[in-house]
């Protein structure tokens, strides 16, 4: 695994580029008015999200239809925000925050990008040679 710090860089990094390149999408929420499958595969196309989304919302416990209509489609994947890795958002072409998780993730990076211990947190695991 990774070190801490260098898991928090990348997730920065990979945000910026995700936004760079117009594959970083924000919803209001998650809430869609029926559980028919064909109704997000036609929501993907008509916004252009490419062949594989990953839909974070800010806790686990999505809503009931937007959970059901994926179900079954392979290319699109539902995530809590405390589950978001680099890997995953480089794996899916698109991306998709709502304004929940996109607050929570600004949170806590700019928290460990500026925690005023990073001293002491980041000493321990430095080698002297």
């Amino acid at each position: 695994m990774l070190p801490f710090f260098t898991r928090i860089i990348g997730l920065s990094s990979t945000l910026s580029v995700k936004l760079a390149q117009d594959d970083l999408h924000v919803v209001n929420n998650l809430d869609i008015p029926t559980e028919d499958p064909t109704f997000i595969k036609d929501l993907i196309q008509a916004r252009n999200w490419g062949p594989s989304v990953l839909i974070v919302d800010d806790t686990d416990i999505m809503p009931r239809n937007i959970t059901i209509a994926t179900d079954n489609i392979k290319h699109v994947n539902l995530m809590p925000v405390y589950g978001l890795n680099c890997y995953s958002m480089l794996k899916h072409e698109t991306l998709v925050l709502t304004t929940a998780a996109i607050d929570k993730i600004e949170e806590k990076i700019l928290y460990q990008l500026h925690r005023p211990d990073i001293r002491g947190v980041t000493s321990k695991f430095k080698l002297n040679q």
